[in-house]
């Protein structure tokens, strides 16, 4: 085993089927290496991609907002309300069952 890069190491013999996570990985890198290379060079890209770095940041926190909005209206329900009417319920049932 290899944990310093969460990886398995070959020794002989073997061979690899598929490497999605490095390729995801190297794809990653060269797309970001591409990025500081083209803003280097053009300034006006820089102001594009803060642009639309900022977008894709306040549309995740519209998101969690709304994520979290509905959570709080789940979370409202009251226990205690719904305990006590299934009791009654349950006295009237029996209520029902002696007459």
């Amino acid at each position: 085993t290899d944990p310093e890069n969460t990886d398995y190491t070959m020794e002989h013999g073997a061979t690899r089927n598929f490497q999605a996570e490095k390729l995801l990985e190297e794809e990653e890198k060269r797309m970001q290496k591409e990025r500081e290379e083209e803003e280097l060079n053009n300034p006006m890209k820089v102001l594009e991609n803060r642009t639309k770095d900022s977008k894709l940041e306040m549309e995740v926190l519209e998101n969690l907002q709304e994520l979290k909005e509905l959570n709080q209206r789940q979370a409202n329900v009251d226990f205690e309300a719904m305990l006590k009417q299934y009791k009654e319920y349950e006295e009237e049932q029996k209520r029902k069952e002696q007459e």
